[in-house]
């Protein structure tokens, strides 16, 4: 049995297609089988619209095509489908059967915590994303990046691929000199407070004004003493640049290993600079035929590689390179290590960078589309429902180990991967701290914790285990479960889209569906059904050994397990903890298995 019941329903389908064809009333037999989920309930587990793709060539009404499909598909689903029906202008709908989704259990609770993984063509990947600026801690906006980038890395070596993880450090030109001189200022700031005769300087106007500075002004004074002191900056700034970029490198790595996030490669944009690498790339370029001179400048023809509005400065008019040219060495360093594809994460504000770099891998003779981007767009922090105002370079801004310290690092990681990428995110920080069934991420734990609580009453309890196999799964006739196991078993299939699409948003989203319908019906059982779970606290264990139904009780331990266990391996692929004990703080009260 496939994990994927897609693969298996479309197999299905596809030996349907083929005893239409093989009964003539099929012209041809497609290279693909569309099959999609459907979005309603009555309309079954799975549609295809083939028959109105195909009914040109076979010059029939499409419904007879779909009604000689659906023919087929009844004849060969057997005991897998409940239900094959025709709607529309042509399409077939498929319900599978109740025994199909208790069969699927025994395949999940096998899998264990390889369910869902690697059925995906392996690929080696590049994924680069948060490369901030070393010019200060971590902001709160920076976080979005993280979660996502690490979510996705997560997801993709979940579904099988081989990727190393890189951080481009952006460590030359204009915003690391304006670090540079912001600390050698506060530096002479610090000396003149422990000595009246050193002069007093000017703060430069574009400088970096956050506390931290000062921090790294006092750090500089500790280690150097007056070396550094003068009325103007020294000549050779270097050491004070360097030291301030490994100060706000520290940050940024201490923020990054608490918020659970680790690179692979820490790439040096300066490094390219130095080791050659950027001037080797403009003679690729050149050579290439893709370099023009003039107005004093060198030029990228990007209106030639790529129908861009305009070609593209790579050496200014004074003889620097520019962060165009850096960046295609970088992509060039990249592709010379053999990825097969490059997937970089990038603000929202970089949209127009996307088409100059997808030029610049052509005129380096690569595939552009090797090289895919994902925008991330802005995230704002609310307090009591305002907004959180922030500027780096005003020092006013919340940086993300202070959410980390308000919220903890599960809420600030579930939040932010709340909703799509390329969607503004309106961060509650009221709500994502708030310890109760209206929170998010506490509601999706509740239901991991809840499903351990009920496991280790029923060990108190000494439920009796028994071998799961068809039979012992078929006591799970519920609509609710039935609908629980669907959930469960669409867990491969969406692992790979949403690794496909490099959307790790997915996986929250089916977390919190998951939770809910375990959650609904959990309290439906006593409600609607006047069943439970396991037996009520109120019974006696002996009377409760007397008169249970003891294989019911086994499949639902079963199916409680799966439950846990999904939202274990999902949880943890969008860096959220999976507790097995939590309290309401509402309520005071401990998750029980009642």
């Amino acid at each position: 049995m496939s994990d994927s019941v897609r693969t298996t329903v479309r197999e299905i389908l596809r030996q349907a297609v083929l005893g239409a064809h093989a009964g003539g009333q099929l012209g041809e037999v497609p290279d693909q089988m569309p099959l999609e989920r459907t979005k309603r309930p009555e309309h079954g587990d799975y549609a295809t619209n083939m028959a109105l793709g195909l009914a040109k060539a076979a010059g029939k009404p499409p419904r007879d095509l779909a009604e000689a499909i659906a023919k087929q598909l009844r004849l060969l689903g057997g005991s897998d489908l409940a239900e094959v029906a025709v709607a529309g202008p042509g399409f077939v709908n498929i319900r599978l059967s109740d025994a199909f989704w208790q069969r699927r259990l025994l395949a999940i609770r096998a899998a264990g915590k390889a369910w869902g993984r690697g059925r995906a063509k392996p690929e080696r990947l590049c994924v680069e994303y948060l490369s901030a600026n070393p010019t200060g801690p971590l902001h709160f906006a920076h976080g979005r990046h993280a979660a996502v980038g690490d979510s996705l890395t997560r997801l993709l070596r979940f579904a099988g691929h081989d990727v190393v993880r890189e951080f481009y450090l952006n460590d030359a030109g204009n915003q690391v000199a304006a670090l540079a001189l912001s600390v050698w200022t506060r530096y002479m700031e610090a000396a003149r407070a422990a000595d009246a005769t050193v002069p007093a300087v000017v703060f430069p106007e574009n400088g970096y004004r956050g506390d931290y500075v000062r921090g790294i002004g006092r750090e500089l004074l500790a280690r150097d003493g007056p070396r550094w002191v003068g009325t103007e900056p020294p000549a050779d700034i270097e050491p004070v640049r360097r030291f301030a970029i490994e100060r706000c490198l520290a940050m940024i790595r201490a923020t990054l290993e608490r918020f659970g996030v680790d690179f692979d490669v820490w790439q040096s944009e300066r490094d390219l600079h130095e080791n050659g690498e950027v001037k080797a790339t403009l003679e690729v370029l050149d050579k290439a035929g893709f370099i023009d001179r003039r107005d004093n400048a060198v030029w990228l023809r990007t209106t030639a590689l790529w129908g861009d509005e305009k070609d593209r400065v790579v050496v200014k008019s004074d003889g620097l390179p520019t962060y165009l040219l850096a960046d295609i060495a970088y992509h060039r360093k990249k592709l010379s290590r053999g990825f097969d594809s490059l997937c970089d994460i990038w603000g929202a504000d970089h949209h127009g960078h996307i088409p100059r770099m997808q030029a610049a891998l052509k005129a380096l003779g690569a595939a552009p589309d090797r090289l895919s981007v994902i925008l991330i767009q802005m995230v704002s922090l609310l307090r009591d429902g305002k907004p959180v105002p922030m500027g780096k370079r005003e020092g006013e801004f919340v940086t993300l180990d202070a959410v980390v310290d308000e919220v903890g690092r599960d809420a600030t990681r579930f939040f932010y991967l709340m909703r799509r990428h390329d969607t503004p995110l309106e961060f509650d920080l009221e709500l994502a701290k708030r310890q109760s069934m209206d929170n998010p991420v506490y509601y999706a734990q509740y239901a991991h914790a809840r499903c351990a609580s009920l496991l280790r009453r029923a060990a108190t309890l000494q439920a009796p285990s028994m071998p799961l196999d068809e039979e012992l799964a078929r006591g799970l006739s519920l609509p609710e479960e039935i609908a629980i196991l669907r959930r469960l078993s669409d867990f491969p299939d969406l692992l790979s889209d949403a690794a496909a699409a490099r959307e790790p948003h997915r996986l929250v989203q089916y977390i919190q569906e998951l939770a809910a319908e375990f959650q609904s019906y959990y309290t439906r059982l006593q409600k609607v059904h006047g069943d439970s779970i396991l037996p009520q606290k109120r019974q006696r264990v002996g009377d409760w050994h007397a008169t249970w139904d003891w294989k019911r009780t086994a499949a639902r331990l079963a199916w409680v397990e799966a439950i846990r266990q999904v939202l274990e391996i999902a949880l943890s692929l969008v860096g959220v903890s999976a507790p097995s004990e939590m309290k309401r703080a509402e309520a005071g009260e401990e998750v029980e298995g009642l």
